[in-house]
Formats: C-alpha cells, sequence, structure tokens
C-alpha cells in the first residue's frame, strides 16, 4: 500500500537561495544594523568578528554563517497536526450583535479568547482593550489570555507588544505565576535599524536568560526594493544581522527568529498607501518565504489567513482561501491571523469561524488517501454489477467508510435548495455568529484557585502603579 500527495514544489532553485543568502552577508557586513544604545554597543564591541562604526554594527559573514545555520526550534510545538494562530492585538471588533465596527472592549478580549481557545488556536491575544487606561492594556491581554485559554500568549506564537520596561516587568512576574513561558523580542525597523525602547527592555532582561526574538516587516518599493527578489535579500540581511546580535548580547538564552514574521517581505498599493494582503503577489511572497524558510530550517507559519476587505465576505473569502490553499499545498501546516479584517485593524469572531472552516478545507484537501487493493476496489465493483443492485449505496465498504471518505464541515453546509429552505434559509454569516456565539457560551477554562488569587493581586498592584 502506498500514500498518494499532492503538492507544490516549483520555485526557487537552491543554487538561487544561495546567492540571495550570499548577497545578505555582503550587506550585513558592509552596511550592518542600526543600534543607538550605549550599553549593547559596548557589548558587541568586545565580540570577535564584530565591526562598530558610530552606530551601526556589522558583521563578518561567518560569524553570520555559524550561528543562522545552527538554528534550532522546539518542534513539539508544531506537533498535533496543523496550527492556527489568530490574534495580533487589534483594537476594533465586529460587534456579535449589531454587526458594527467599534472599539474592542476588555468584555471583547474576554469572548474572543474563549472563542479562539474554542478551536485550540494559538497566538497573541485577540483585541486590545481600549476601554482600559493605556497603562493597562496590555497587562490585561496577558491576564485574560492566560486565565481563559490553555494555549493563548504562550510559548513561540506569542507576539504579543511589551511597550515598556514596567509592562514588560509585570508581564514577566504573572508569567511565572501561571507557569508560562516569557520572551522578549525586537523588530527590526526597515531597512536596517533598530527601536531604541526595545533596546532598553532588551537590555534589562539580558541577565535573566529569558527566550529572545527578532522579526523584521520590510515592504517592496516602501522600505525595501521594489523588486520582491531584493526585498527578500534584505528581509534575510535584517533578520540574520538581529539573530547574530542577540545570539552575542546572551550567549545562554534561547533565541529565535519570530515564526511569524520571519524571512518575510511585503507588497504594497502604491494607489491607496496600505498593504495588499491576499493579492497574488503577497501568495507569491508567501511561497519565496516557505522555501527560504525551509532551506534556513525556520519553522513557516503562513500569513494566509489576512486579507484588506473591511467585512466577512467574497473578498475576505476568496483572498483567504486562495492563499491557504496554496500555502498549504507548499508544505505549510501553520496559518495565522484568523479572525483579522482590514489589514490587521479588525477582529471579527464570524471571521474566526470562516477562518477555521478555510483551514480545515485546505488540511482536507491536502489529507494523503491509500492507493491499494482495497481502494482500486476491482472486487466491490464487480460484487455490485454482478448482483445487480445498480448502485453502491447499502454495499458494506460504504457503510465502513462513508464516515471517513468525505469531509463533513462545521460551517459550509451542503444542503440541497430544499433541505435549506427547510432549515430556515440562514446565509452564511447569520450561521457564523450562532457557531461563534454558542462557542464562546460553552468554553470553559478556569485556573487553579491560588494561582488566580495570586494573578489578581498582581494586576491590582499594577493598576495601583501604572494608573495614576
Amino acid at each position: 500500500m502506498s500514500k498518494v500527495n499532492y503538492n507544490i514544489k516549483e520555485g526557487l532553485s537552491e543554487k538561487q537561495i544561495r546567492q540571495m543568502y550570499e548577497r545578505a552577508l555582503e550587506i550585513i557586513e558592509e552596511i550592518g544594523l542600526e543600534v543607538s544604545h550605549k550599553g549593547i554597543l559596548q557589548t558587541l564591541s568586545q565580540k570577535k568578528g564584530v565591526k562598530i562604526e558610530k552606530s551601526r554594527v556589522k558583521f563578518e559573514s561567518w560569524l553570520v554563517d555559524k550561528y543562522v545555520m545552527s538554528q534550532s526550534y522546539p518542534m513539539n510545538e508544531f506537533s498535533n497536526g496543523y496550527k492556527i494562530v489568530s490574534g495580533a492585538y487589534e483594537q476594533n471588533v465586529i460587534d456579535l450583535d449589531t454587526g458594527k465596527i467599534r472599539e474592542a472592549t476588555l468584555k471583547d478580549l474576554l469572548e474572543l479568547t474563549k472563542l479562539a481557545d474554542s478551536y485550540g488556536m494559538v497566538g497573541s491575544a485577540p483585541v486590545r482593550p481600549m476601554d482600559l487606561p493605556d497603562a493597562l492594556q496590555e497587562i490585561a491581554m496577558y491576564k485574560v489570555s492566560w486565565e481563559n485559554s490553555s494555549q493563548k500568549a504562550e510559548g513561540i506564537f506569542d507576539a504579543n507588544p511589551k511597550s515598556s520596561l514596567e509592562v514588560a516587568n509585570y508581564v514577566y512576574e504573572m508569567s511565572k505565576v501561571v507557569n508560562k513561558s516569557f520572551s522578549i523580542g525586537i523588530w527590526i525597523n526597515s531597512p536596517f535599524r533598530t527601536f531604541p525602547e526595545e533596546l532598553d527592555i532588551l537590555s534589562d532582561f539580558l541577565d535573566r536568560k529569558v527566550p529572545l526574538w527578532v522579526a523584521t516587516m520590510p515592504i517592496a518599493g516602501v522600505s525595501a526594493p521594489i523588486h520582491m527578489i531584493g526585498a527578500y535579500v534584505q528581509s534575510m540581511a535584517e533578520l540574520f544581522a538581529g539573530y547574530t546580535m542577540l545570539k552575542l548580547l546572551s550567549p545562554e538564552s534561547y533565541v529565535y527568529c519570530s515564526v511569524i514574521d520571519s524571512i518575510r517581505a511585503y507588497a504594497f498599493d502604491m494607489k491607496y498607501g496600505s498593504f495588499v494582503y491576499g493579492s497574488p503577489e503577497d501568495i507569491l511572497a508567501t511561497l519565496f518565504q516557505i522555501q527560504l524558510n525551509h532551506y534556513f530550517k525556520i519553522p513557516v507559519i503562513a500569513k494566509s489567513l489576512l486579507t484588506n476587505s473591511q467585512l466577512p465576505g467574497a473578498q475576505a473569502a476568496a483572498e483567504k482561501a486562495a492563499h491557504t490553499i496554496v500555502a498549504a499545498s507548499a508544505g505549510v501546516d501553520g496559518f495565522t491571523n484568523a479572525g483579522l479584517l482590514s489589514v490587521d485593524d479588525i477582529y471579527s469572531a464570524e471571521q474566526v469561524v470562516i477562518d477555521y472552516e478555510i483551514v480545515e478545507y485546505a488540511r482536507r484537501f491536502l489529507k494523503s488517501f491509500d492507493f491499494s487493493e482495497e481502494t482500486l476496489a476491482t472486487d466491490i465493483i464487480k460484487e455490485v454489477i454482478e448482483e445487480g443492485k445498480g448502485d453502491f449505496l447499502s454495499h458494506q465498504s460504504t457503510l465502513d467508510n462513508f464516515r471517513e471518505a468525505f469531509w463533513v464541515p462545521e460551517l459550509f453546509e451542503h444542503y440541497t435548495l430544499r433541505q435549506w429552505q427547510e432549515k430556515g434559509a440562514k446565509p452564511i454569516l447569520d450561521r457564523a455568529n450562532e457557531i461563534a456565539k454558542r462557542r464562546i457560551s460553552e468554553h470553559h477554562f478556569e485556573l487553579e484557585r491560588n494561582v488566580q488569587k495570586e494573578l489578581d493581586r498582581i494586576y491590582k498592584k499594577t493598576s495601583e502603579s501604572l494608573v495614576r
């Protein structure tokens, strides 16, 4: 018996990928990163293979190559099949009752965390609670995530912001109480700059040996070359320069390239001045990312569930579905930004339900199937014809296999017109709304009482300290 799979295999050659990498190493060695932090510059100046000119740090190629080619990732976090990442701290939601777009609240954070957790989704908190004081919003995002889910704001998929050292310290304290992972990340500000405020936080945490990560988001034609290949050379150079810097600053810490924003560049619409998520160029960009990440052994989470559409509907469904199917066909089993609309601005509970269905659709499409004597079914065909049955509905092979032979979706019903009318003729968004509300109401998760009590104590202390 053998297995049959369909997939995408063509693309960049290994020679072309190597050429891109060599150009990236050249840029890192000759241009380097702008790092405006005296303490970090002082530490780096003592490292072999590092050259500093004013505030620009340059790394020799052999040093970068040594670290890049020895990267490792906790693959246990990628086990158990497909991963769906949901949440990038959006400030707006689509109200489940009115359908209107409004600012997200603490109640939304609670309910949307439950919804995502009911599907086993990972990643950062879904929304930022705009009804809280600015200083408490990030703290609440972690607290609510940990109180209402087993996987949110946890591990390598979390990229929640820590906008100040004070916020970072409180989140770190809470993470110890709930026994959750805590990391510090830096974003490369394309082209080749670091954010001083992030370096301040990073510097304070170096002695604590927490996991450290680096990410970058160069935009073709804006903060990177208009040619996507060149934009990817820049992405690679920025990412690997940042990665090398973190490895040198904290040799004992676990350092990794963000699996959400690793080797990736983004298409841009010059007419509207915006990202063009879900476009043909964006899908090609994901295919570049998949090949490059695989070459450097970096896990891939495809940003296939992004769209420029402001509402769930035809555009969102087409862009997300096309992107996800292509990414899955290229070998990806992790997809991010479930529930997001309008270039990261809006989070929708209905879209979460739809996006889960899209990923399940792709998963089913890519599921391998057996090629065997049983599936060739010649004996079954002969038997049915010889017995004069005329169909296979009552055959034992059908009874044994029909539940597994075809996908039974939660949302995308397979009604006939009459069945649909008998069921109430509900539009798909109404059904998605009902599923979201049901999942939120049925979801249950709670921390141990003593853990919850300590978490509440820290949050109260944080409120009194940060809100004056």
